[in-house]
């Protein structure tokens, strides 16, 4: 059927409409199976939560308490305050001990939830995400503190429907409307076990997932379709949105400025100086509006608007630091050498313990992992996608199919985010910290690992590509199987 003047409706396609239907089913899932507060730093942007849930306003207030009472209570219940010492033990869920924690739920005072906001570790990020989730906290103020803290979690998991619109859209821009393609670009963003596991949690990394998405995606557009002020502000306007979700969206920037470059050069070759001043202005208000404001209404508050890092009273700086840092990066890739200096706290091998293993699958606090064959049978699958998309790009550039401005955008945008977080866990090391590298952090990056499995999939004959898909889509539900599987055994065996 087609619309008036000839036009097809628009609509949802049905591939991705069913898509958003299992992976919201899938995270939904974990965010239910997953006990409350084993999730990274859940127990921290859960008080962030509840401070502006409560009214309390943005934590991180000298002299006030980390966690409230009522959440402290609830937490000492369930055990989840003995499981950050002892990672194997279990979750409490006696009848008695569930009797108990509701008597002494009940005898708490009117302000047991509002004695909360100290500083912690999550409270120096921008609020955008915590006064989304504010909202279904809200919602379920009258019930008890866990079924706030699932409702949040609910939230949250909705935010990975966008993510994988945003990849689905991405892969629309470089391979174009190819429905086989642009599934598997998505499947594979939506359906890894670490993007489910963080984004039913209760973690601004879902919303952080979701912005970078979408913000791929509309930069490609850019330099695939043209600059305009429109394309210009929505793009730069995506880019200050993820700003007010989490710093880490600062090292978004340069590839950002990058895009706004080529669209400008092109315009002016073509002699539309005007319009090229108008959206390169247009686009960079966007971004000084949005970026900006959390940068003004800290430095108002008197508080910083992220994560800082500084050396500690009596820390000794190296006499070379350049030296040092070669010296971290070579051990954070490969194995150490006899004379170089070893960072307590590291494993062997960092990019395969922290990066690798972690990006694929590791859960609770980071204890629950996969069997460990299971992740070398990973890294062959990595590898073989890695290479076969590689093969595909070499075809496609002598065929001139490449777009050599938007490959420089992806490789930026990557290497932009490996070395921020290379650089935030060098001074960490500097100022007598441990590691700081996880896997999850690798998650913004996940569109990009999806469009690398569709541009694999390109090798394969046209007729046979379904049957390869669907071969794809069962690895990757055969791994939600076993994570959530893993999980349950964990906390429920």
């Amino acid at each position: 059927m087609r619309a008036r003047g000839g036009r097809r409706p628009v609509g949802v396609p049905a591939p991705l409409l069913y898509l958003l239907a299992a992976v919201l089913l899938v995270t939904l899932t974990w965010a239910f199976v997953v006990p409350p507060w084993r999730a990274p730093d859940e127990d921290d942007h859960f008080a962030y939560v509840q401070s502006v849930g409560e009214g309390l306003g943005l934590p991180g207030e000298f002299g006030r308490r980390m966690h409230s009472t009522e959440h402290r209570l609830a937490r000492r219940h369930s055990q989840a305050e003995q499981d950050l010492r002892l990672s194997w033990s279990p979750i409490e869920r006696s009848e008695a001990a569930h009797r108990g924690w509701e008597d002494a739920d009940l005898a708490l005072s009117s302000g047991a939830r509002r004695d909360g906001g100290g500083p912690s570790a999550a409270s120096t990020n921008p609020p955008l995400y915590y006064l989304c989730s504010a909202l279904p906290y809200r919602l379920a103020s009258t019930g008890d503190v866990f079924d706030r803290l699932y409702a949040a979690r609910a939230l949250s998991a909705t935010w990975l429907l966008v993510t994988v619109v945003g990849a689905w859209l991405l892969a629309g821009e470089v391979f174009g409307p190819r429905r086989t393609l642009q599934l598997s670009a998505a499947s594979v963003t939506g359906l890894a076990p670490m993007t489910t596991f963080v984004s039913g949690s209760l973690n601004p990394d879902s919303m952080l997932y979701a912005t970078w998405a979408i913000g791929l995606w509309l930069g490609t557009r850019v330099l695939r379709r043209g600059l305009t002020v429109r394309r210009g502000v929505a793009f730069f306007a995506v880019v200050g949105v993820g700003t007010l979700v989490k710093a880490t969206t600062l090292v978004m920037i340069p590839s950002a400025l990058l895009v706004l470059a080529v669209g400008v050069t092109r315009l002016v070759r073509r002699r539309r100086r005007p319009r090229a001043a108008a959206s390169a202005l247009a686009a960079l208000a966007a971004l000084a509006a949005l970026g900006g404001a959390w940068v003004a209404a800290a430095r108002l508050l008197d508080r910083p608007a992220m994560f800082q890092v500084g050396y500690p009273e009596g820390t000794v700086v190296p006499q070379s630091p350049v030296r040092l840092a070669a010296s971290y990066l070579w051990q954070f890739y490969l194995p150490k050498l006899p004379f170089q200096q070893e960072f307590t706290g590291f494993p062997p091998l960092p990019v395969w313990d922290l990066w690798f293993k972690q990006a694929w699958g590791a859960f609770g606090l980071l204890e629950v992992e996969l069997p460990g064959p299971l992740y070398s049978l990973l890294a062959a699958l990595t590898a073989g996608v890695l290479a076969a998309s590689l093969v595909a790009v070499l075809r496609a550039r002598r065929a001139g199919r490449v777009d050599w401005a938007v490959a420089a955008f992806f490789a930026l945008t990557t290497v932009s985010l490996v070395g921020g977080l290379h650089w935030t866990e060098y001074r960490l090391l500097m100022a007598g910290g441990g590691p700081f590298n996880q896997g999850r952090y690798l998650l913004p990056l996940l569109p990009l690992a999806g469009l690398a499995a569709a541009a694999a999939l390109t090798l394969v004959p046209p007729r046979r590509r379904p049957a390869a898909l669907g071969t794809g889509l069962c690895v990757l539900l055969a791994l939600q199987t076993l994570s959530l599987g893993a999980v349950v055994g964990r906390f429920y065996g």
